[in-house]
């Protein structure tokens, strides 16, 4: 006789697990006559976040910041998975507030990388084009 039975899992996912970490729950999938019974087996997926790139326990945030400000200074305002916003410079990595590290249950995150992308006008007349020339042309870098 075959009898069909709901059960519920319920799986709770560590912070630090990454993609294809599997977890088994031995013994409680399907049944058959003569057979010991199935293991159900979860794998974890990454599901991609609209802001932080993962690569291994660092996180990547791209940043865009207008060419004046990138000129002239200014602080950013860059969010942290932990709902923390820190105001920053050029830094471009902040330690430990990447992902935390699943291997080991000491606490330890990996970092963040800070890509600082400056946005360039699409178009300057040649007004701008000739003042922006007298600005930087004794500047050493450009």
């Amino acid at each position: 006789m075959i009898v069909k039975q709901e059960e519920t899992l319920r799986v709770n996912i560590e912070p630090g697990w990454k993609k294809g970490t599997k977890i088994t729950f031995e013994g409680v999938g399907n049944e058959k006559p003569g057979y010991l019974p199935e293991d159900i087996i979860f794998v974890v997926e990454e599901k991609r976040h609209p802001l932080f790139k993962s690569r291994g326990d660092d996180l990547e945030i791209a940043v865009e910041i207008p060419l004046l400000k990138a000129l002239t200074g200014c602080k950013l305002s860059v969010p942290l998975l932990t709902g923390e916003v820190i105001y920053h410079g050029f830094e471009k990595v902040i330690k430990g507030q990447g992902l935390p590290n699943g291997k080991e249950d000491d606490g330890k995150r990996g970092d963040l990388i800070i890509t600082f992308l400056v946005s360039f006008p699409k178009e300057l007349s040649e007004e701008h084009r000739s003042m922006a020339y007298e600005v930087l042309k004794d500047c050493s870098w450009a």
